[in-house]
């Protein structure tokens, strides 16, 4: 044995002074010879608290597992640096027996001795830490379970993570949540089977944790296959979640999971994830949904049809045209309105032919797709609802027109104006109106029309003195071939121009009862108590003077 050691050994037995004892302990600490054990050991009964401190700290630095007994005797001094010097010594020994003694520790009254323990145990690491970590759930203190959950997290293991999921089946809900809110920062999913499980568990308590740790966890993954995964878990929550998650990445896998989720229990999941896949809107997303049209119920496929209308792909028009046949008007209606979105000259064909449908509802969302997408195609048959007084489309049609706006469509509308039907009838002029207002810009007003004689024509015969729109405006309908012409239409229609108003804006109308007058359009008699602004039998507006 070296002289020097011998000598710091002598110096640490039997020095008066402190402070030469602890200078020697930690001098026998640095060299580490084996020689000097025993009288460190001993000096952690030394009376002088510096001195134990010397000597534990210097025993964690032989990290010999013989040092390990005294240690965790030292771990019962009365003074706490002592204390976590002797667990920090234990620590760097690391051996299961080291870890025994520092689960000891949980139960000291020094919160401060608590902590390091924990620190040490986190640090370790091994199985055994873990496991001595978990059994520091088990105790009363709320503070020494909190740092030993968060240590826990800080382990990025397996192992720690399941004594994670363990704490979540906990009857002490502070600690379920600290263990969920853990277990959603650390966003590994290599728990999610146990998770799953725990979600069986009777107490709704726990089964709620459970779908909020699930929720964060699934929340924060970029594996498909693991999202995919959670789709089958209890809780809608989680398969919410994933739905959601699967939609923001919106790969070819993740439209497969969507797909799956089509078959989910709750109506409103199926619907999230038509939705999602109508958003992807890729042509697997599309397909997807066509194929699955056929074997779902109605509330499905309506969300189906819904997402399709989203999609605009051939292979979703294809889908939408088929949707066009569903026995579920809803359905239908729904495929019209993606129909309308889409404006393909495919998409046209399917509109008109849900021009014929038997709902009504249908027949009018079509009607209004067709005008919205100023389909030319629709214009004839338009016309024939209009020229239908039996059809409650008239006036859809007639709007539809007045959106058109071509030359054909304002041919059709001035043909309206011959209808038996007052409301019709004034439907029509007043689409005419707004035609010849759109187009009565000033780069068009100033167009020199090249046929002067058919607008003089047009506008003779709509001002005639005749009680209906005289028959041969609507023979002269197809040659409107100008701006101005559409202008003197305008002006016909406006009953303050035209002479007949004129003359009877200069009619007195006399308030007694059973005296009436005459209306200058249609020469009815309006006997009523009190003055008109329209005529209720041709619908003219009226301009009187009292």
């Amino acid at each position: 044995m070296d002289d020097n050691i011998k000598n710091l050994i002598k110096k640490l037995e039997r020095s008066v002074f402190a402070g030469n004892r602890a200078i020697a302990a930690e001098e026998l600490g640095k060299l580490g010879d084996s020689y000097a054990l025993p009288a460190l050991i001993e000096a952690l009964n030394d009376s002088n608290p510096k001195v134990r401190v010397a000597a534990a700290e210097a025993l964690g630095k032989f990290n010999i597992p013989g040092a390990v007994p005294g240690l965790i005797k030292a771990l019962n001094d009365p003074d706490s640096p002592v204390k976590k010097t002797a667990i920090t010594s234990l620590e760097k020994i690391g051996t299961s027996e080291a870890i025994s003694g520092i689960v000891k520790c949980f139960g000291d009254r020094d919160r401060f001795v608590q902590k390091e323990a924990v620190k040490s145990l986190m640090r370790i690491g091994s199985k055994d830490a873990i496991s001595g970590l978990e059994k520091a759930l088990a105790y009363p203190d709320d503070s020494l379970r909190r740092i030993s959950i968060i240590a826990l997290g800080k382990i990025d293991t397996y192992e720690a993570a399941n004594c994670l999921v363990k704490a979540i089946e906990n009857s002490d809900h502070k600690i379920r949540q600290q263990a969920a809110e853990t277990l959603g920062k650390r966003g590994k999913s290599d728990v999610l089977d146990e998770l799953m499980e725990i979600l069986r568990d009777p107490r709704q308590s726990v089964q709620e944790t459970a779908s909020e740790t699930l929720c964060k966890i699934v929340s924060v993954s970029t594996s498909v296959p693991v999202i995919v995964k959670a789709l089958g878990a209890s809780s809608r929550d989680v398969r919410k979640v994933s739905i959601e998650v699967l939609w923001k990445i919106g790969t070819p896998e993740a439209v497969s999971g969507l797909l799956r989720a089509l078959d989910d229990p709750d109506w409103y999941l199926r619907s999230r994830a038509a939705d999602a896949l109508g958003d992807i809107g890729s042509p697997e997303a599309a397909r997807g949904l066509v194929k699955a049209f056929d074997i779902y119920e109605n509330s499905v496929r309506k969300a189906i049809t819904c997402a399709l209308g989203k999609s605009g792909t051939p292979e979703a028009i294809e889908g939408l045209i088929k949707a066009l046949n569903d026995p579920d008007s809803s359905v239908r209606e729904s495929a019209v309105l993606g129909l309308g979105k889409a404006g393909t000259p495919e998409a046209i064909s399917g509109l008109l032919k849900a021009l014929d449908d038997t709902k009504a509802a249908v027949r009018e969302a079509a009607a209004s797709a067709l005008g919205d997408l100023k389909a030319q195609q629709a214009v004839p048959k338009f016309v024939e609802i209009i020229e239908n007084p039996d059809s409650p489309m008239q006036k859809i049609a007639i709007c539809s027109l007045e959106k058109i706006g071509t030359q054909e469509a304002v041919s059709g509308l001035i043909r309206a104006t011959g209808s038996p039907d007052a409301c019709v009838r004034r439907a029509a002029l007043k689409a005419l109106e707004k035609i010849n207002k759109f187009n009565s810009s000033p780069a068009t007003t100033n167009d020199k029309t090249e046929t002067p004689g058919k607008e003089l024509i047009l506008s003779n015969c709509l001002k005639g003195d005749d009680s209906e729109v005289p028959t041969e405006t609507s023979n002269l309908s197809d040659e409107i071939c100008s701006m101005s012409s559409l202008k003197e239409l305008e002006l016909s229609i406006s009953v303050e121009e035209t002479k007949e108003s004129r003359a009877h804006q200069s009619a007195s109308y006399k308030k007694e009862k059973g005296i009436g007058m005459t209306c200058p359009y249609c020469s009815r008699n309006l006997n009523l108590p009190t003055a008109p602004n329209f005529c209720p039998f041709c619908g003219m507006k009226l301009k009187l003077k009292y």
